[in-house]
């Protein structure tokens, strides 16, 4: 369990000082996709060697996008998630420790060793749980962000989901009824070009980052998660008033 324990030991790196301004964030973001790195790592030795059950979708290559969504957010703030969830549990403020019990079955995880790798939640953190459904946390995250205008919370909720969920109906309901009731919930498509195994050209017509356009809503396409930082312009202004949310688009 080398890397396991170099993965607390770059969390823990990670939070030992806070961050005074905007360019202390540097190194402590570095380390969170560090940790997030090689947590998914030693998910995969675990996974291929059948000492974890279940399935294990990894999220390498997409640290910046949850960590840099995530360092723009409030504690109390909400995220959804989706199969592909360890990043962002991780990224939100999961414990690595509470993250490898809940894959590998222990009650010391949190949910007590029953949700596995793809319905990991955390309400601690905002967390309100991955989704092994393509797009369905998108209502979620939605009534998360409605409940937060109703009760003048000043929460934001964060919808991740892949570019698989653009061919689902109850993403575009969402879509939908956030911008009409004005709800501040930010929908972040991230793309990583396929659909599990299929390429997403072969399963989605059309421009991936259009959509929200069509809702009025406002939108900024990022590659490779590179703006997806507190000076990037997808996250400069979380919409805690009700703005008009937007989805941010990794491709």
């Amino acid at each position: 369990m080398a890397q396991a324990k170099t993965a607390r030991q770059a969390q823990n790196a990670s939070h030992s000082q806070p961050a005074t301004a905007e360019g202390d964030l540097w190194p402590g973001m570095y380390q969170q996709m560090v940790t997030i790195r090689l947590f998914e790592e030693q998910v995969n030795d675990l996974y291929k060697t059948a000492r974890m059950p279940g399935l294990a979708h990894l999220y390498s290559g997409e640290e910046a996008v949850a960590v840099g969504v995530c360092a723009a957010l409030r504690r109390d703030d909400y995220i959804t998630s989706t199969h592909r969830g360890h990043g962002h549990c991780l990224a939100k403020g999961a414990s690595v420790d509470r993250m490898f019990a809940e894959l590998l079955g222990k009650e010391a995880g949190y949910c007590k060793g029953k949700g596995g790798s793809m319905h990991i939640a955390d309400q601690d953190t905002g967390n309100l749980g991955a989704n092994a459904i393509v797009g369905g946390s998108a209502g979620i995250a939605t009534g998360a962000a409605f409940a937060s205008k109703y009760l003048k919370t000043n929460q934001v909720a964060v919808c991740f989901f892949g570019e698989g969920a653009l061919g689902q109906g109850l993403l575009y309901e969402e879509l939908n009824l956030a911008q009409l009731w004005q709800l501040p919930v930010i929908f972040v498509c991230e793309n990583n070009g396929y659909n599990e195994y299929t390429h997403f050209s072969e399963s989605t017509a059309g421009d991936v980052a259009k959509p929200p356009e069509a809702f009025g809503m406002r939108f900024h396409t990022a590659l490779y998660g590179h703006r997806f930082t507190p000076s990037g312009a997808c996250m400069h202004k979380v919409p805690r008033d009700g703005a008009s949310p937007w989805q941010s688009q990794d491709s």
